[in-house]
């Protein structure tokens, strides 16, 4: 039975995972060491992504000159984030897909991250559980101020309330204002039984603890979903 994970996005909609180790054994299948397949992992910095930045690097070096003079990190800060490039190659040598992944590394277990991510990420272009690239894609539709339509966010239809039964179901003898009188039901105690609001209620106070505030009173899941947004999008402002 496959693994499946469920956590909830910072817009508070709930959503479900493959971890790698789940989606790895097809994807051997298909692109294994038995079909002339294999996947190469390379980490490298940062910086060497950006050759403009590292030619600066060098010219204030060769003037003996810290970078924080010339107005640039300090290369200890600079170095810490690592990137690893995931790349799957045929028999014959030929690139297939590549896929990257970049992390902040401050322990040891943190290269391991970044490599798993590096490879779920090349999973995920080729086909075998894609939940990463929808995230990435969502992010850069709010990077453009794109705003998907609610039917594209899984959005719930408002419920209807019925008509009472008591109002449309008569008995039979029973007199006329007795009919025209609808019979209200018996009081039901309410109780909080959506699991999801109380999921989503749990990390609005959590966010709430991490910013020293007092968390959002909520009513519905609408209404946690939207403080979550408001919460999340707040501290990435700052």
């Amino acid at each position: 039975m496959s693994k499946v994970i469920e956590f909830y996005t910072q817009d508070g909609d709930l959503v479900t995972y493959r971890p790698l180790s789940a989606r790895l054994p097809e994807f051997l299948r298909e692109y294994g060491p038995a079909q002339g397949f294999s996947v190469e992992t390379e980490i490298m910095d940062a910086i060497s992504l950006k050759p403009g930045l590292l030619r600066l690097y060098e010219i204030v070096l060769q003037a003996g000159r810290k970078p924080e003079e010339a107005g640039l990190p300090a290369l200890a800060l600079a170095g810490q984030t690592q990137v690893c490039r995931a790349t799957l190659r045929d028999g014959n040598g030929r690139v297939w897909a590549t896929a990257t992944a970049a992390k902040l590394i401050q322990v040891y277990k943190d290269l391991e991250v970044l490599e798993t991510a590096a490879r779920q990420r090349l999973l995920a272009a080729l086909g075998f559980g894609g939940e990463g690239l929808d995230a990435d894609e969502n992010l850069d539709q709010r990077d453009q101020g794109l705003t998907p339509a609610p039917q594209a966010l899984g959005g719930e239809p408002t419920p209807v309330p019925a008509e009472s039964t008591a109002a449309r179901i008569t008995p039979s003898g029973m007199p006329p204002a007795a009919r025209e009188t609808p019979i209200p039901p018996p009081p039901v105690a309410a109780v909080d039984t959506d699991a999801t609001l109380v999921a989503l209620r749990r990390q609005l106070g959590h966010q709430a603890t991490i910013r020293g505030i007092e968390p959002p009173i909520v009513a519905t899941r609408e209404e946690a979903r939207a403080a979550l947004k408001q919460l999340m999008q707040g501290a990435t402002a700052h």
